[in-house]
Parts: structure tokens; sequence; C-alpha cells
């Protein structure tokens, strides 16, 4: 005995009236965005922005009848205001990233938004060509060209933010780069000035502690000897000095 029929769930609202054409196209998920037009009715099949760790796509559609009523998932109104307010929340969300680029100024900043633009340019991106894919199946509905033509100037805006940020994160690394050689370079010179001044002191403190062993030799009560050891001392130090400071000929 077969138990009860258990409905296949639709990823639109059961209770719009679409055409078998329509409906038969679509399984138990929304898939990408696209346009799809039957029997005068509309259906286009676009996506909310995702997070950058968003596995899945949620799905937003808005259906324009015969007689040019419209419906959607996203707003109680029938008419095309709820699709172009749909677009307006994106294009607030790329203004908000635009500030958030100009703001940045550390490699993690630029890589976060990267992390975030990544997937709604491609969200952007697929919801134009769904939307220019509307404008040729549903002829010279000034609705859907005016839809059309702002999903094309917020792909173009991602875009140009995705290379601005590209840009400001090669700049930030190659600046930081450069940062740090000056730094390793500024600190060789000091470790290069410090080994030239022990290199001018160190025989002179050999000799000193050489001489100021107790040793009988009757030299250390003589100021003529005092100055001759400082002497050469000084010079053994000067020759070392630039014997460490020479540096190899070029061939």
């Amino acid at each position: 005995m077969n138990g009860p029929i258990v409905p296949i769930p639709t990823p639109y609202p059961k209770a719009w009236e679409l055409p078998e054409a329509i409906r038969s196209r679509f399984g138990r998920d929304a898939g990408r965005q696209r346009a799809i037009f039957e029997q005068g009715h509309l259906l286009l099949v676009l996506h909310h922005l995702p997070g950058p760790d968003d596995l899945d796509r949620k799905p937003a559609f808005f259906w324009r009848k015969p007689d040019g009523e419209w419906r959607s998932t996203e707003g109680k109104g029938q008419s095309a205001r709820t699709l172009e307010a749909f677009l307006r929340t994106m294009t607030d969300r790329l203004a908000e990233m635009e500030a958030q680029e100009i703001a940045a100024k550390t490699a993690s900043q630029y890589h976060t938004l990267l992390e975030h633009l990544g997937p709604i340019v491609r969200t952007l991106r697929g919801q134009h060509r769904a939307l220019q894919q509307a404008r040729e199946l549903s002829g010279n509905d000034p609705d859907v060209i005016s839809a059309r033509d702002t999903a094309a100037q917020q792909e173009r805006n991602a875009e140009l933010l995705l290379q601005d940020s590209q840009f400001g994160l090669q700049f930030t690394t190659a600046r930081q780069a450069e940062e740090q050689a000056q730094a390793a370079q500024r600190m060789a010179a000091t470790a290069h000035r410090l080994n030239l001044l022990a290199a001018l002191f160190l025989p002179l403190t050999a000799i000193t502690g050489l001489f100021g062993m107790e040793v009988h030799s009757g030299l250390a009560n003589s100021p003529r000897n005092f100055y001759l050891i400082l002497f050469w001392g000084l010079l053994s130090g000067i020759l070392l000095g630039l014997l460490i400071n020479r540096r190899p000929r070029s061939s």
C-alpha cells in the first residue's frame, strides 16, 4: 500500500499561478540567475548579495504577468517598484564598500574587502546577464530596460571597486616591503659603524689589558712607554678599521 504523496517543494511561492512551461523548469532549488519567458509571463530569478562565506544563494523572484502586474517575493507591491527597491539595496551596499575602500590603510583591511567583493561581483555579473536576457525576451518593457541599465551600472561599479581594492592591496604591500628594506639598510649601517668603533678600540683595550697585569717589567713606570703604547694601540685600531671598511673591488 502506497503512502501519501509528499509534494515536492518549490523555490517560488506555491500560490503563484505560473504556467506549466515555467514550473517545469525548476527543481528543488532556484538555480542560477536567469529570466524565463513563457506565454506572456516573465519570471526573473535573481540572487541576494552573498557574504564571503555563504555557500548557498538566497533567491529573489519577480513575476510579471501578461497584463503588466508584478509579483515579488521581496515585497507586497504589484508594480516594478519592488524590483527597483531590490536593486537599490545593492547600490547602497556598494556605496558602503566604496567608503570602506577609501578608509582602508592596511593589507588586512584590503584583504577583508576583497573577500566580500569577490562573490558580490559574480552575483552582480549574473544579475546583469539575467536582466539583459529579460530585455531580449520581453521586448521594450521600460521597467525591464531601466532595471537592466541599473544592473549594468552596478556591475561596472563593483568591478571598478574590486580593481581599486586590488591596486590598493598591491601598493600597501609594496610600501611595507620598501619600508622594511629601508629599516634593514639603516640597521646594517648602524651595525657597521658599531663594528668600526669596536675595531678602533679593540687593540688598545687588548694592550692596556695586557700591561695592566701584575708583571714587573718596569714599563708601566715610564711616561714615554705609556704614550708609545697608546700610539700603537690607536694605530692598530685604525688599520683594523680600514681593513674592515674596505670593500671588494668590482671586476
